[in-house]
This record gives structure tokens, C-alpha cells and sequence, in this order.
């Protein structure tokens, strides 16, 4: 064996290890709150000393916290609803009425925009222009303020799905026979797309569900939400706080591997039919 040969399965073995201690690593930031919600006593140990699952009967049997999960469920659902539907709407009409690729460079452009600019500069600008209005003291301000960071995503995973089946393509030949707008768009469109269509509002309710920078500045008092709940509650006790972070994480994971299962059925299923 040359000494080539040697240092190429060191460097083999040294670069399995890095994204073996890696993956560790993070794992253990993610889900060491799963463990320490179910702890009563843990100090210095690799695991709780002591363990219980009254954390979880504290939750549950916890009107704020109640009140936040429905809050969270509320405003999340409210928000993937809502961006679907605005933007399967945008997107049919760019390919219905033909629109020139400037429109959906500059559409795009425009969308990308909450990714540069911080939540939290978001969150005051939303305040500023919103609470002088009906909707400043309502979950309606904290719903657009979701739709507005969600955007980013639920375009570019519709508009991936309209070029996959060739929407255009679809319309037009809708159109040739004779249907409309709205035939086209439940008799042809959706039934296309509906994996894309799911997996988009998993991936904006994980978003909204988990966010934390806007809610705390635009949610109502009524309205406060779980991610809230956690800040607050990580003063009092770190453990009721872990057992509500358990639970977010637990839709998060959920909604991802969700949203994977569903792209790979997707995309077997664009590639079967495109054979």
C-alpha cells in the first residue's frame, strides 16, 4: 500500500468523523430541550437525575399556555392558508394571461425581499404602518406579518410546481376547450398540484409556528403566542420551558420531514408521467 493511499483513508476517516461529531453536535442543541422535558432535577449529568412527566401536566392543565398553542395554531393555519391562496392565484395569472419573464423577475425579486431584511426591522415597520388601523389590535397584523416572511418560500415552491407539470401548457389547452378561469383552475390546476400545494402550507405553518421576532412585537395580548410563552416561562422554570419547546420542535420536525416525504412523491410522480 503507497503512503498515497494511506493519507487518502486518514483523510477519509478524519472527514467521516468531522460530519459524524457535527451531526452530533447539532443534534444535541436540537433536542436536548426534548430531554429536559422531562426532567425534575438534572445538574451535571449526562441525563436527568431525576425524571417525570409532570411538565406536560403543567402545560396542559395551564390556561396561558392553552391559550398560546390555540393562538399559534390559529395565526400559523390562518397564514399558510392565506398564502396559498394569494400566491396560486398570482401565479395563474402570470401563466394565464402570458405574462413576460420581466413581470416574473421582478415578482421574484420583490418576494426575496423579507429574506434580506431582519424580522425584527420587519416587525416595527408592520407596527408603525398597521396600528393606526382596524387591524393593529387583532391577530390579522401578526397573520400578514407571517404571510409577508412566509412568501419567500410558498412562491418559489409553487412556481417550481408550475413549471414541473407545465402549467402554461395546461391553460392553454384548457382554454382551448373552452373552460374558464375557475374550471381551470379546480378541474385541471389543483389536482396537479396538490402535493405542491400541501407541502407548501406545511412549511409556512412551521414557519409561523415557530417564529418568535415578530410575535413578540405584534401580537395582541390575547393573542400571545406559544413561542412566547417559552421566552416567558424560561425564567420561572427552564423545564416547563423545554416541555413547550418539545412540543414545537415536534411540529417543526413533523411538518419537514412532511414536506419531504411529500416532494419526493411529487417528483416520482412528474417523473413517471414526463416517461
Amino acid at each position: 500500500m503507497s503512503i498515497i493511499d494511506v493519507l487518502y483513508r486518514i483523510l477519509k476517516v478524519v472527514i467521516y468523523l468531522a460530519i459524524a461529531l457535527t451531526l452530533l453536535y447539532i443534534s444535541l442543541l436540537s433536542f436536548s430541550p426534548v430531554i429536559g422535558a422531562f426532567a425534575l432535577k438534572w445538574h451535571y449529568t449526562l441525563l436527568p437525575e431525576v425524571w417525570t412527566l409532570d411538565n406536560f401536566k403543567f402545560i396542559f392543565s395551564n390556561p396561558f399556555i392553552i391559550r398560546s398553542l390555540e393562538s399559534s395554531v390559529l395565526v400559523a393555519f390562518t397564514t399558510s392558508l392565506s398564502s396559498l391562496v394569494i400566491y396560486l392565484l398570482v401565479i395563474l395569472f402570470m401563466h394565464y394571461k402570458e405574462q413576460r419573464g420581466w413581470i416574473n423577475t421582478l415578482f421574484e425579486i420583490v418576494v426575496i425581499i423579507p429574506l434580506m431584511i431582519p424580522a425584527i426591522l420587519l416587525a416595527l415597520s408592520m407596527y408603525e404602518l398597521y396600528r393606526p388601523t382596524a387591524i393593529g389590535g387583532t391577530f390579522l397584523i401578526l397573520v400578514f406579518a407571517h404571510i409577508t416572511i412566509v412568501s419567500p418560500y410558498v412562491y418559489r415552491n409553487l412556481y417550481s410546481v408550475s413549471k414541473i407539470i407545465d402549467m402554461k401548457s395546461l391553460i392553454e389547452a384548457s382554454r382551448s376547450l373552452g373552460a374558464g378561469l375557475f374550471t381551470t383552475l379546480f378541474k385541471v390546476i389543483l389536482p396537479n398540484i396538490y402535493h405542491g400545494l400541501l407541502g407548501a402550507f406545511l412549511l409556512s405553518f412551521a414557519i409561523s409556528f415557530g417564529d418568535f421576532e415578530i410575535a413578540n412585537i405584534l401580537a395582541p395580548w390575547q393573542y400571545r403566542t406559544v413561542t412566547i410563552a417559552i421566552f416567558q416561562y424560561s425564567f420561572k422554570n427552564i423545564w416547563i420551558a423545554s416541555a413547550i419547546i418539545s412540543i414545537v420542535i415536534f411540529v417543526s420536525v413533523t411538518a419537514t420531514f412532511s414536506v419531504a416525504y411529500i416532494s419526493r412523491k411529487a417528483i416520482a410522480k412528474y417523473t413517471e408521467v414526463t416517461r
